[in-house]
């Protein structure tokens, strides 16, 4: 009887005492496991920031042109209420009509808009034109010889600050006439560049 009970308390024993397991070692890969996913979750971070970022600059870019546009149409509708300048709305139903039929031609001063660029375009190519050929190969000459670099630089120097609206009234008074003065002035304008980026 004695044997039983003792059999009995050593199993009760053996059933609360604590089971001992062996201590369970990391998987040697683990460490570099946490790192990649510390790695990919900044890198997620920082991919959201730049996407977020991205997007706000999208949306100013986007916003700010729109709200100055509403504002410069808002201060033209209220200066012109004043009666003194038409409104955008009067400016859009005559440019429509400007724009209509921009090649018609009724009289030498009557002439649709179409006429009048191309005008503009060829007096801007010809004194262009001109700038070129004749600034090119002086300029080549300027930069290539000392001597003539010393003659030229006293003249440009002193006629390359002077406005391009100052040649205009000289081209009028010297040719007699609107476009000769007007392909003078974009001669003279444009040759000074030239001397610049070719001589120097």
């Amino acid at each position: 009887m004695s044997v039983a009970i003792a059999k009995a308390l050593m199993h009760e024993q053996a059933r609360a005492a604590p089971v001992m397991r062996p201590p369970q070692m990391p998987h040697p890969s683990a460490p570099m496991i946490d790192a990649a996913l510390r790695q990919a979750a900044a890198a997620s971070e920082a991919t959201d920031a730049i996407l977020r970022r991205q997007r706000t600059e999208f949306a100013l870019k986007l916003i700010a042109p729109l709200l100055g546009l509403l504002a410069f149409l808002a201060v033209w509708y209220g200066v012109s209420q004043m009666g003194s300048i038409p409104g955008p709305a009067k400016t859009w139903d005559a440019a429509k009509l400007v724009f209509s039929d921009p090649f018609h031609r009724t009289g030498p001063n009557d002439q649709g808009i179409g006429w009048k660029i191309l005008g503009s375009l060829s007096r801007v190519a010809i004194g262009f034109g001109l700038a070129a050929l004749i600034g090119i190969p002086l300029c080549f000459m300027i930069g290539r010889f000392r001597f003539l670099s010393g003659m030229a630089e006293p003249v440009i120097s002193l006629l390359r600050p002077v406005s391009p609206l100052a040649w205009l009234p000289i081209g009028l008074l010297v040719f007699k006439g609107a476009d000769p003065a007007a392909i003078w002035t974009i001669f003279i304008s444009s040759i000074w560049p030239m001397v610049i980026n070719t001589a120097v």
